[in-house]
């Protein structure tokens, strides 16, 4: 799924998508182990995609792309 990324606390971000949804969701550490410089690669604004949980008895998600701004 694609949604914009409207808030962010700390590891977890809170993604609208198009559809008016909101999801609680976190990086995946893929993001962290890449040659990014900053501690925190996603802003408030971007368009992230993302997967739901499935392990996760509550709906969240795992941020796995970050749009280019």
């Amino acid at each position: 799924m694609t949604g914009r990324v409207y808030k962010s606390t700390g590891s977890w971000y809170t993604v609208k998508t198009e559809l008016g949804q909101t999801y609680e969701c976190r990086i995946k550490g893929k993001f962290r182990l890449k040659d990014i410089k900053s501690t925190n690669p996603i802003a408030v604004g971007d368009f992230v995609d993302f997967e739901l949980d499935t392990k996760s008895d509550q709906e969240t998600g795992v941020i796995n792309t970050i749009h280019d701004r």
